[in-house]
């Protein structure tokens, strides 16, 4: 059992997203008992009810919706209500097929399904403000409400870009504001390149099946465009909310590893931000914490989970089971992450339609399953809980959409993934339980003892000299392999590498750059970079892979050299001292990330095997939370257990 101090202080709140529209309406106020009993005290609703708002073209009946607020409301419950255009309705599609979307390959996608529009067709944007305007008039005051979701899940199941006609046109619109002549366009570009030089804004294509791969300048800036479309659609919505609904705070659902939308950008006008926590899309406890703490830092504020994984899901290709304890633990890692509302997903696992399999606190038969014990367990808990807050981390990770849509293009070495480097950076602070916050490009780092910079392969003209004076003043930072190789536009900068005042700061030139082959590769043996470094102390050798640069310090000093393969002798790891600071430059990919940070003194020796985290409470206290993720006991908490102490 969980033990705390009492304190009379507002707890997290915890809720559900439930379907009215799914069950006959005498069952309503018994779901909504069930609700409280459970401990929940808020209700997300109608994120895909369009076709029940608006039958028919403009044909409006809200008539369903008021009773269930009603009804829900009655019983003490408080009201997140969505705008539906997610899902337009069948007559919309069908009086304006152009609606749905066209994928790379030219193919219209059919109706039938959730997310099938296009952003850019005048018909949906025109049909989306509409119902939102409606939806918004007439329950943006009500006492019941007390905040907007726009939308669901934005990009969802790859949707973020289409590629038709009114995207090339918007596509074409879009680089004409960017660049304002076709001059800087082809420049920025290097049409020449295979002779592309455009003369007519309306000769630019859009990606497409082709066969060699189109301009890489091209296609980063259609995922620039496509991520804005969508930026510009939600901020539509805002604009009618904000007029409607007074005071009442709008947020948007993220995703789990969704990379197709520049969630900073999208982030920008919300209140706060929410996030769909599905940890079974993830692979382990840590990449959960990872992205719980990007929800956190997209405003540096409290976010709230709109979506937590309740049970096993429908979507999983092998659907493992959830062990008993592990929705509670999940709620709790949400709130020691900076969460400020958990909202399960669903109430009532669904009889019909395409997420069957999935999960509710309720049965198929509306008997309580696992998650209904486990989310009242955790209102139980929660109770005797103060307010809870995230503070600020003196750790910055700099996490990029730019950067990792230009290394998803052009990869070089196949398995390279930005992800999958931030991912490594960031578990060697999890696991030492240091709190991280991650930072857009451009960001002042200011407050921050350690910044990491993974794979910054685009260059900020000016952002080095921000980096330059906080180094000095005491900072530490920490830069890797690909960083400052191309200009904005994804061209390669014709400066020595790394590009951008990079090589000035670091003090240290780069004079090669290698894939690393996989194991498995066996083509032409011989023609590796290594797999060692050693410390210029010779105390210790690290293994890498994916990726190694040969490095020539201009002023740094060397920390490691390559020790064998191609690369041998061949310095791989530097610093700079600077002021007050130090810069470090990763010229490799360590296999381990935590053995190095170790070694060399920049991070401290985990001193428990426990995930935890420290939180303030409303009441100016400080509270530890420890949770224990797996299911055998560990120095002495039991498995899939959590607890809270007060530190003062």
């Amino acid at each position: 059992m969980l033990s705390v101090e009492r304190v009379i202080v507002m707890p997290p709140l915890l809720g559900c997203a439930y379907y009215p529209e799914h069950w006959p309406q005498e069952r309503w106020a018994v779901d909504a008992a069930l609700m409280r009993q459970a401990g929940l005290r808020v209700v997300r609703l109608a994120e895909f009810a369009w076709d029940r708002m608006e039958p028919q073209p403009g044909v409006y009946d809200f008539g369903w919706l008021e009773q269930a607020i009603t009804t829900l409301s009655a019983a003490g419950l408080q009201i997140v209500l969505c705008t539906p255009t997610a899902t337009p309705p069948p007559w919309l599609t069908h009086a304006h097929p152009e609606i749905c979307r066209v994928t790379l390959d030219g193919t219209r996608v059919s109706p039938g399904a959730r997310r099938q529009a296009c952003a850019s067709v005048p018909a949906y944007q025109e049909a989306a403000l509409r119902i939102t305007e409606q939806i918004a008039w007439h329950f943006g005051e009500h006492p019941a409400v007390i905040g907007w979701q726009i939308d669901n899940e934005f990009g969802v199941g790859e949707t973020t870009r289409c590629y038709c006609d009114y995207c090339r046109q918007g596509f074409q619109d879009w680089l004409a504001e960017r660049y304002g002549s076709l001059d800087a366009l082809n420049a920025a570009w290097g049409t020449q390149f295979w002779g592309m030089t455009y003369r007519d804004w309306r000769h630019i294509p859009i990606p497409g099946i082709t066969n060699e791969p189109q301009s890489p300048s091209m296609r980063l800036d259609y995922r620039r465009f496509s991520s804005d479309n969508w930026v510009r659609f939600q901020r539509q919505q805002i604009a009618l909310l904000r007029q409607y609904a007074p005071g009442r705070w709008i947020t948007h659902n993220l995703m789990i590893r969704h990379w197709s939308l520049n969630y900073w950008r999208l982030a920008q006008e919300l209140d706060f931000v929410s996030y769909d926590n599905y940890p079974h899309g993830l692979s382990d406890p840590c990449e959960v914490a990872l992205n719980l703490d990007l929800m956190w830092s997209l405003k540096r504020r409290s976010f709230w989970v709109m979506e937590q994984q309740p049970g096993p899901v429908n979507w999983h290709p092998q659907r493992p089971p959830v062990p008993p304890g592990q929705v509670r633990v999940w709620t709790h890692q949400a709130i020691a992450h900076g969460a400020e509302a958990v909202v399960y997903f669903r109430f009532r696992a669904g009889r019909f339609g395409q997420e069957q399999y999935h999960t509710g606190l309720l049965k198929w038969d509306a008997t309580p399953d696992q998650g209904y014990r486990e989310a009242q367990a955790a209102a139980a808990d929660l109770a005797r809980l103060p307010d809870l807050a995230r503070p600020a981390s003196r750790v910055g990770i700099v996490f990029d959409y730019d950067d990792l849509w230009s290394i998803e293009l052009e990869p070089v070495q196949r398995d390279f993934r930005y992800w999958d480097l931030v991912l490594a950076l960031y578990r060697v602070f999890w696991e030492a339980n240091v709190p991280v916050d991650f930072l857009p490009r451009g960001c002042d780092p200011s407050g921050y003892d350690t910044l990491i910079v993974p794979a910054a392969i685009l260059i900020h003209p000016g952002e080095v000299d921000a980096w330059r004076e906080w180094v000095a003043r005491g900072g530490r930072l920490i830069v890797t392999f690909r960083s400052g190789v191309r200009e904005l536009s994804n061209i390669a900068t014709d400066s020595p590498l790394p590009g951008g005042g990079l090589s000035d700061l670091l003090g240290v030139r780069v004079q090669d750059f290698c894939a690393v082959p996989a194991p498995g590769f066996t083509e032409w043996p011989e023609h590796r970079p290594g797999t060692q470094v050693q410390s210029v102390k010779g105390d210790h050798t690290l293994t890498y892979h994916l990726w190694a640069e040969a490095l020539s310090p201009i002023t740094a000093e060397p920390l490691y050299r390559y020790g064998d393969g191609l690369l041998a002798g061949q310095v791989a790891i530097t610093r700079q001292r600077l002021g007050a600071g130090e810069a470090i430059y990763v010229g490799c990919w360590p296999v381990n990330f935590g053995e190095l940070f170790h070694r060399q003194g920049w991070i401290a020796q985990k001193s428990s095997r426990l995930e935890q985290a420290q939180l303030l409470g409303g009441d100016g206290t400080l509270w530890r939370v420890t949770l224990n993720h797996s299911l055998q006991p560990v120095e002495g908490l039991a498995g899939l257990e959590v607890r809270y102490e007060r530190l003062s």
